[in-house]
């Protein structure tokens, strides 16, 4: 399905070595879907979640990250491959959009997706530990394989929260 964007010259699974567009740039494109522009700090995979900083850069998402200082931070995934130090289009909501799973993890499942210890992956909410739940992902398609695979997911309002005791 090819996205569209509302601005013109945007092209969401296209990467660039310079900056066409400022740096947090949002778009509205098909699907209900919206993309923020940044500058990724190391290569990203199809789907691969990544932390989207204030300064516009991205960067893969560990479950190390998902502390503190990573709370209010937006959540995307890359819809393509972007090499490290280019700049390119993250997508933060939509519908039918990429993400990548490692192990199990099941279309609409009631027991939810959770941030895995892989970069930027997801993986069945069970197999991980406290302080790794991801919220706003809605796995429409499912994913089962001990290395990373790409499973279509629904992104509302991707967080993640930390609980502590």
């Amino acid at each position: 399905m090819p996205i569209n964007s509302s601005l013109i010259g945007a092209s969401l699974t296209a990467s660039d070595s310079t900056a066409l567009f400022a740096l947090g740039t949002t778009v509205n494109a098909t699907s209900g879907s919206s993309y923020q522009y940044c500058e990724v700090t190391s290569t990203l995979i199809t789907g691969e979640l990544v932390l989207i900083l204030p300064t516009g850069t991205a960067k893969a998402l560990t479950t190390a990250q998902l502390t503190g200082g990573a709370q209010g931070q937006a959540i995307g995934a890359a819809q393509a491959q972007i090499n490290q130090s280019q700049f390119g289009w993250i997508a933060t909501q939509g519908q039918n959009l990429y993400v990548l799973c490692t192990g199990t993890v099941t279309a609409s499942a009631s027991g939810g997706a959770a941030f895995s210890a892989n970069s930027g992956r997801l993986e069945n909410a069970a197999a991980v530990g406290v302080g790794a739940t991801a919220f706003g992902i809605w796995v429409t398609t499912s994913a089962s394989t001990a290395t990373a695979s790409v499973a279509r997911a629904t992104l509302t309002f991707p967080r993640s929260v930390q609980v502590t005791a």
